[in-house]
């Protein structure tokens, strides 16, 4: 009975050590994916796509391309990682305002612009050669829309309306990472400008759907 019972006790020893030894290997995981994922997304924000490279990325996380690879399979695989990981993250910040408050909704927007606006830049310009690149753009502008609905719901018709689409689309529009790009980096407005030219537009898009 006395060696059953020291036999058991063994038993849970190895077990708890098993445990303990599966536990720290997850979070050891966990912890490279973590940096992986964040110098995929900083260099994202530095660098051109061609130039973001596995090798960058383990130099930066310090996690070797093997390990990369196993993980992601491939750069391409590595990328669409980080943007489900990290692409809604921005979005997410963007929800996190008042439906109709113009100023508030503008300075979320253009907070999320003046971070990302040369990484959208960069992936606009390679849009039509690397097919992933297109995945992330139709996903972003399919977010923006949504995002759109939500923020100017108060100045919107019902969604059974004919008018629904066009006046959404107009606060798309108003809205659009294009219409920043134009202004910042084609006609080098200040930011400040930019806001009063963007405020301007929502503003008579509001007070236009007021009267009609």
């Amino acid at each position: 009975m006395k060696y059953f019972r020291v036999y058991i006790c063994d038993m849970k020893s190895t077990a708890a050590r098993r445990t303990y030894h599966m536990e720290a290997r997850a979070k050891a995981v966990a912890e490279n994916d973590r940096k992986i994922m964040d110098a995929v997304a900083d260099l994202w924000l530095n660098l051109p796509l061609l130039e973001l490279t596995l090798e960058k990325v383990a130099d930066q996380s310090g996690v070797t391309v093997r390990t990369i690879l196993r993980k992601f399979g491939s750069k391409e695989g590595l990328l669409k990682a980080c943007i489900e990981n990290y692409g809604g993250r921005f979005t997410q910040d963007r929800m996190k305002v008042t439906p109709g408050n113009l100023p508030e909704i503008l300075d979320a927007l253009l907070e999320e612009y003046e971070l990302m606006g040369e990484a959208n830049i960069r992936a606009l310009t390679v849009e039509h050669e690397f097919p992933f690149t297109q995945i992330v753009l139709k996903k972003a502008r399919k977010i923006h829309r949504e995002w759109c609905r939500i923020v100017f719901k108060p100045f919107l018709p019902a969604e059974d309306s004919k008018l629904f689409e066009i006046r959404l689309s107009a606060f798309i529009a108003a809205t659009e990472f294009y219409l920043w790009k134009l202004l910042r980096k084609d006609l080098g407005k200040s930011l400040q400008e930019t806001r009063q030219i963007f405020l301007h537009t929502l503003t008579s898009l509001a007070d236009n759907s007021k009267t009609s």
